[in-house]
């Protein structure tokens, strides 16, 4: 085998079964929606997209713990339920430049690859800010989340070359 093949993302495919090989362990990076975006289907399909990226015994949850719930919380409540490692990034206060930004380059530098579960549309009777498209994605095929811009960073920084956006829609 080349010395130089891509860990991150060699796959062996087996009759019936796919073997992922990846580092142990395996830090996850679970990030997106605070819970105000989500309707009751939509947070169902994340809760069990979360449990399937959690669903490695190697895995390590790596997440932000943010203060309005959603997924960052939700991953939490799943890895526990899991039994597996977690390390967690508390923003230091609730201002993108003092608080947010640090805390999602932590997660970017520390985990292997990086998920962003972000929903297709606002739900009916969302009060909070809107935007008409993602600025950190360019697209308008789903809301806008710090998410996507801890997701790039990670690939940026040559971590997380299979980190991946996941849309949920009804």
């Amino acid at each position: 085998m080349d010395s130089s093949t891509d860990f991150d993302s060699l796959s062996c495919i087996l009759p019936n079964s796919c073997l992922l090989v990846h580092p142990s362990p395996y830090y996850v990076g679970i990030v997106g929606h605070a819970s105000d975006k989500f309707t009751s289907q939509t947070k169902r399909l994340a809760l069990n997209t979360i449990e399937a990226l959690l669903s490695s015994p190697e895995s390590v949850l790596v997440s932000g713990h943010c203060h309005l719930g959603g997924i960052d919380i939700w991953a939490e409540r799943i890895a526990k339920s899991l039994g597996r490692d977690m390390i967690i990034y508390p923003p230091s206060n609730y201002n993108w430049q003092d608080g947010y930004k640090p805390r999602n380059l932590q997660i970017a530098r520390k985990s292997h690859i990086v998920h962003c579960l972000v929903v297709k549309d606002y739900p009916s009777g969302y009060k909070g800010m809107r935007f008409d498209r993602c600025y950190h994605c360019g697209t308008s095929n789903h809301v806008k989340s710090g998410g996507c811009w801890t997701m790039k960073k990670c690939r940026e920084m040559g971590r997380g070359k299979q980190s991946q956006l996941w849309i949920i829609g009804d």
